[in-house]
């Protein structure tokens, strides 16, 4: 057998499930449980013959091993187990199972989909997987699990139905599905990877998305309350902080339209809507969420995000990719020559803008450009993408003070 020829599908039809609970009844040591919540069947198959099954349900109410892994408050486990899935059972039949590696490439192959296919079904992505190993039925005590890349995290304590006697123990492994999983996990800004915007594969929808493990809501709403708030005092549903806090929190996460702001805030649990300040029942519609946004000076929030992301990305200068680029406030005008506009400076590698000039679009771009070009001191060994301004002799002029040279058919501007 060759195991590039395994494949792993969801079952999802009646008489299929029948048939996995049939051989686990069985075949499996514990048989086959009722669904504890949420419930995914696998069937691992190779040209067309079934060679395992695997079943996966919500995960476990309490596990201290887990809890310590990730850094979890036993608020945040009840809010966010919902992001883990329990492989309750697992079966290799019996004339596959002295096959090496077999069992590993199973679990690689169904924790490479199961997240996509677990938002597909239930509309929640899933960022680890859990397992308990029964030692009394297991003689190799989960060596396919670690061979898989789930972690050993010890010997649980079991478990005591009320009235009766505690469980022995068994091996307790978790599978981190992202390399940001933990972070994301504990984090205190409902994180892109809990949210769907931005799926374990790593890609999201076009938009940067940051990394909210690393944000402080307090440094947030600090750096916030330098913004005035413009609306009238009467007929105010939403207060000021904590509805701009939950709009810049979605956009981090990926979502950047009004319609997205608004189908976030509503779809992130009502304690987290509660932590940033807002009562949980309380979701505002798009219209809501564009008028707010559109009413808020452009100059004062850029002005206070900048300084909030320096402060939460300490400046380094190891980064090798600047990219210039101008962008246009729309909704700030229904005249282009009008609207508000910026000059991004874009470090690639930290994933944040380290200087925005305000500008309007147009020539004062290249004018912004030269100016940023002119005043900093460490552009030395950097490679700058510069777009369309790149056309600008005199900022060509600026750059080769730097002794940087242009390629203009590629609009790199790269180091001598």
């Amino acid at each position: 057998m060759k195991l590039e020829d395994i494949r792993v599908r969801p079952v999802t039809s009646p008489e299929e499930i029948d048939d996995i609970e049939t051989v686990l009844s069985r075949e499996h040591p514990l048989g086959c449980r009722k669904a504890q919540g949420r419930r995914m069947y696998y069937a691992a198959s190779h040209k067309g013959q079934w060679v395992a099954v695997l079943l996966f349900d919500s995960a476990v109410e309490r596990n201290h091993m887990r809890e310590a892994a990730i850094g979890w408050s036993r608020e945040q486990c009840q809010e966010r187990r919902q992001h883990i899935a329990n492989n309750s059972r697992f079966l290799v039949g019996k004339a596959y199972r002295n096959i090496p590696n077999l069992a590993s490439k199973i679990l690689s192959l169904t924790s490479e989909r199961i997240s996509k296919d677990w938002m597909r079904r239930y509309g929640i992505p899933l960022l680890a997987l859990e397992t308990y190993v029964d030692p009394s039925h297991n003689e190799n005590e989960g060596t396919c699990y670690t061979a898989a890349g789930w972690e050993k995290l010890g010997l649980s304590t079991g478990y005591r139905v009320f009235g009766g006697e505690r469980t022995h123990g068994k091996w307790y492994f978790l599978k981190s599905l992202h390399d940001r999983s933990y972070a994301a996990l504990r984090s205190e800004i409902p994180h892109a990877l809990m949210t769907g915007v931005k799926e374990v594969s790593g890609e999201s929808n076009n938009n940067f998305v940051f990394d909210a493990a690393r944000f402080d809501m307090q440094e947030l709403r600090n750096a916030l309350s330098a913004v005035q708030d413009p609306r009238r005092t009467w007929g105010v549903r939403y207060k000021f902080i904590p509805f701009l806090s939950l709009c810049i929190a979605a956009a981090l996460s990926g979502h950047t339209q009004y319609r997205q702001i608004a189908d976030w805030i509503r779809a992130i649990p009502a304690p987290d809507r509660v932590r940033f300040g807002l009562r949980g029942e309380m979701t505002p519609a798009e219209t809501t969420v564009g008028n707010f946004m559109k009413s808020i000076d452009p100059d004062q929030l850029s002005t206070a995000l900048t300084g909030w992301l320096r402060k939460t990305y300490p400046r380094r200068d190891d980064y090798k990719f600047l990219i210039l680029d101008g962008k246009a406030l729309r909704g700030t005008d229904s005249e282009a020559s009008k609207q508000v506009g910026f000059l991004n400076v874009f470090a690639a590698e930290l994933g944040i803008v380290i200087e925005q000039i305000p500008c309007k679009k147009g020539g004062a771009e290249k004018m912004a450009a030269r100016d940023f070009i002119d005043r900093a001191k460490d552009l030395e060994d950097k490679v700058i993408l510069a777009d369309a301004i790149h056309t600008d002799s005199k900022l060509v002029a600026s750059v080769s003070k730097k002794k940087l040279s242009t390629c203009s058919l590629s609009k790199i501007i790269t180091p001598s």
